[in-house]
């Protein structure tokens, strides 16, 4: 009885030292160009003579192109 005892407890040892064990974090998905749909890691917008000019689609716009990943949330800090 003793023997199943400690057998239990150091296998919820060790289970809660691997659930505690630092975690990789997830990388988000790109900055998505709504221009040429393509997924980039920062945005490819530019001033350029005092207007706004997608590096991506080698353009003159009026707004920035650039969405951010879906799914993440604007941080305020």
């Amino acid at each position: 009885m003793r023997r199943l005892a400690w057998s239990l407890a150091g296998t919820l040892l060790l289970g809660g030292i691997l659930l505690a064990a630092p975690q990789a974090p997830k990388k988000e998905p790109g900055i998505h160009c709504k221009l040429t749909d393509k997924k980039i890691e920062k945005c490819c917008c530019e001033q350029r003579e005092g207007k706004l000019y997608c590096t991506l689609a080698k353009k003159t716009i009026e707004q920035c192109c650039c969405e951010p990943p879906q799914g993440a949330k604007d941080k305020k800090s």
